[in-house]
């Protein structure tokens, strides 16, 4: 299921209805050339392979190193994923999905190199209670293939009570994307990504949307880390303001939970909200009976 935005307005109601249902839907051409190859040349900078760390995977596979997954970038670099958590089109989008409770648990990339043959296994972001609405949001800086590194999922799954495993062996399909393009998705969504071999490298970064009310009813965050994470949307909102000086900018709906920020500088701002790990609830693997 397609749409073509129009000015960077969210889709509408039946769109979203069918997100809802299906539990996934592509946004094709939302990120302009501007910012891609702005959180290309981020990328250039952290892809480094000289050394693993906590927020950075490096792997090994005959012979060569490959940067597969790095954590919490918006604080990163030139911080232009700072920017595009700030971008408008993002924020309404989730709020129309989440609430205006909305807040980002965690935000990574994943990057798939030809040669690194490392799969990606089929899983679910996070398994809940369904008592709210949470979704993970894919940007795409580079094409993904059918059988080319292209995300493949099993549509409905998000609201299948079987486990994982069970629900990757039911037909599947791969959704094809461009860079510049989004692919919004159900947390419970059941998804994986084969191996690539012919595209270079694919990277795709990730945002994890959720409502405060729905984690505080299930208990699966504390009110100090969603404030925390609260408190990263409005920083991000205000660097694409200053960055985007006349444009339109996303409205919050809710107080900032810190509001001096205004006045202090992004670099201790962004400090004081990742000086403490966030540990999120880990996604749910299928690791018997592997299908990708």
């Amino acid at each position: 299921m397609d749409i073509t935005p129009t000015n960077n307005k969210i889709p509408n109601i039946a769109k979203l209805d069918a997100f809802f249902t299906n539990g996934y839907l592509r946004l094709p051409g939302m990120v302009n050339h501007g910012l891609l190859n702005r959180l290309s040349a981020m990328f250039d900078e952290l892809i480094d392979t000289s050394q693993s760390t906590d927020e950075k995977v490096v792997i090994s596979n005959k012979g060569k190193s490959y940067v597969t997954n790095l954590d919490n970038i918006c604080p990163k670099s030139n911080l232009s994923c700072l920017e595009l958590l700030g971008s408008p089109f993002i924020l309404e989008l989730a709020a129309s999905i989440c609430g205006d409770d909305f807040f980002l648990i965690q935000e990574f990339a994943v990057i798939k190199w030809a040669g690194d043959e490392m799969p990606v296994l089929w899983h679910q972001d996070m398994v809940h209670q369904r008592s709210g609405k949470c979704f993970t949001m894919g940007i795409y800086l580079d094409d993904a293939a059918e059988n080319e590194g292209a995300l493949r999922i099993v549509p409905g799954s998000h609201l299948d009570d079987r486990n994982i495993c069970e629900i990757s062996k039911d037909p599947a399909i791969d959704i094809p994307m461009k860079a510049g393009d989004i692919l919004i998705h159900d947390m419970m969504l059941a998804h994986s990504s084969g191996l690539m071999n012919n595209n270079p490298v694919r990277r795709v970064i990730y945002f994890e949307f959720l409502s405060a009310a729905h984690v505080l009813k299930e208990c699966i965050y504390s009110a100090e880390l969603i404030k925390r994470r609260s408190r990263l949307l409005f920083a991000a909102t205000r660097h694409y303001e200053m960055l985007h000086p006349g444009e339109e900018y996303f409205i919050h709906r809710k107080i900032n939970p810190f509001p001096g920020d205004d006045e202090k500088d992004m670099n201790q701002v962004l400090m004081e909200i990742y000086k403490e790990p966030i540990h999120a609830r880990p996604s749910a693997y299928c690791l018997e009976n592997i299908h990708i």
